[in-house]
């Protein structure tokens, strides 16, 4: 059973029982006050005969004693009850009896009489062939004595079609009071359980992820105020869950950057040690054992550095850009990659003076590495050009291949974020990763990055950099 039946529910028990217990308090109290009534009324009556037998003692010049005998007694009875909806009845100190107005069974040796005798009045309800008859007696005193007394029956069969008739009434009235109580519990029911069917709703949503419900609840209670805080609630939820969802991905563009980074040592050490093999010349393999040292040295701080980010917790590297010739960056990188473009056969040429600007050598590298590595995986080249030139107070490099090119549609996706592509390659030997964060290591140097290329013609990749000092920045993955 629903709660909303269940507030109907128990809305109609209690209804019901009120109801119940107002028809017996209203019954019992009319009653009551019916009977009051008439016993009130027969005593004012009791007053008036009590005058009127005096009177009549004083005319007919009888006694008292007379006055209650079966002489005058019946005569004395019809006398008072006359043009009145009651019968009149004179009782003698033996309890007797001796007059009366009607012929009816006139109820002898009643308690009443007994307890009028003693000097107080009475009333008692009697009942006989289903008709109440209502029965007052009062002790008749002369001279300090009590002489006799006047007793009253009062037919209820009025009152009793009274109750009946009130009793219809209200049933009628309770009846209908019932029906528009329960439509309006219902409809109360109903109204105030609309936010906990909303809430309810949402609960489920919550249950499969979705936190983006909201419950409206215009009321100032505790309905109120717990969809106020459901709503609170899944907006907490809704921020966290999202927060982590942040840090998920910021943790696995670190990751999927750090990984790519370590490749390009990886590879030059191991061009280096292929290339050792085919060596005669002790200079040849002491250069090469060189750069081996070199290269893993740089892999070594790689991993230290990615291990003091993880104690830090801050996922951040540092770009720390200083004054170095560009044109030495770039024949130190050619050579470390020597190995690797000797065994894929293709020849380098290197135009241009050199010159001073602002880099980060080691993360300079780390793009050029990315840059000549593509072109040597993808573009199908046996050439590459590089030219250095100055142009104000920016300096530029161009690494140009003669391989197959890139179309206009690849073009527009090269530099996207792993996540935005939806046609991301990952092999052995790509992960889609290099140009995105060449390009973003460049932009935090305060650098530029460019690509240019025609298919069939071949693809050209421009190098900006600034000749003045930029900012510490730090690169946030």
């Amino acid at each position: 059973m629903g709660l909303r039946n269940k507030m109907f529910l128990q809305h109609a028990v209690t209804i019901v029982m009120l109801l119940a217990a107002m028809y017996f308090v209203v019954n019992y109290t009319l009653n009551k006050s019916m009977i009051e009534r008439d016993t009130q009324t027969l005593s004012q009556y009791f007053a008036l005969h009590r005058i009127e037998a005096l009177k009549i003692v004083s005319d007919k010049k009888i006694s008292m004693d007379q006055l209650f005998s079966g002489t005058y007694a019946p005569f004395i009875a019809s006398h008072l009850a006359a043009n009145s909806n009651f019968q009149v009845q004179l009782f003698a100190p033996d309890e007797t009896i001796v007059g009366s107005s009607s012929d009816k069974d006139n109820l002898l040796k009643r308690g009443d009489i007994a307890a009028a005798l003693q000097g107080q009045s009475a009333t008692v309800i009697t009942e006989k062939e289903g008709m109440q008859t209502l029965v007052y007696s009062a002790p008749f005193w002369y001279e300090g004595k009590i002489v006799g007394g006047f007793r009253y029956l009062l037919d209820l069969s009025q009152n009793v079609e009274t109750l009946r008739q009130m009793r219809i009434w209200f049933i009628g009235a309770a009846a209908g009071c019932l029906v528009l109580s329960l439509l309006a519990s219902y409809s109360f029911a109903s109204f105030l359980m609309k936010p906990l069917h909303a809430l309810q709703r949402a609960l489920r949503r919550v249950s499969v992820g979705d936190f983006s419900s909201k419950i409206e609840a215009n009321t100032r209670d505790e309905v109120g105020e717990l969809a106020a805080s459901f709503n609170e609630m899944s907006h907490a939820l809704q921020h966290h869950i999202e927060l982590l969802h942040y840090e998920q991905g910021k943790q696995k563009a670190f990751y999927d950057n750090i990984t790519h980074e370590f490749k390009t040592p990886l590879t030059s050490v191991i061009g280096f040690s292929e290339l050792i093999s085919k060596m005669r010349r002790m200079e040849d393999i002491q250069e090469c054992n060189q750069y081996i040292r070199k290269e893993s040295t740089k892999l070594l701080n790689m991993v230290e550095e990615l291990l003091q980010t993880s104690l830090k917790g801050d996922e951040a590297w540092r770009i720390r850009p200083e004054k170095a010739d560009l044109g030495a960056l770039i024949a130190d990188s050619l050579r470390i990659l020597k190995p690797t473009l000797e065994k894929s056969m293709i020849s380098t040429t290197v135009k241009g003076s050199h010159f001073e600007v602002f880099l980060d050598p080691k993360r300079t590298q780390q793009v050029l590495f990315n840059i000549i590595d593509n072109a040597i995986r993808h573009s199908e080249c046996k050439h590459l050009h590089i030219e250095l030139k100055e142009q104000g107070d920016r300096g530029f490099v161009s690494i140009i291949d003669n391989g197959k090119g890139i179309s206009e549609q690849d073009q527009e996706a090269l530099f996207l974020p792993p996540e935005e592509k939806r046609d991301r390659v990952v092999s052995r030997d790509s992960h889609g990763l290099g140009l995105p964060l060449c390009k973003q290591l460049m932009e935090l140097q305060g650098g530029e990055m460019a690509l240019k290329s025609r298919l069939g013609k071949g693809t050209e990749v421009q190098l900006a950099f600034s000749k003045r000092m930029p900012g510490m920045t730090l690169l946030q993955n």
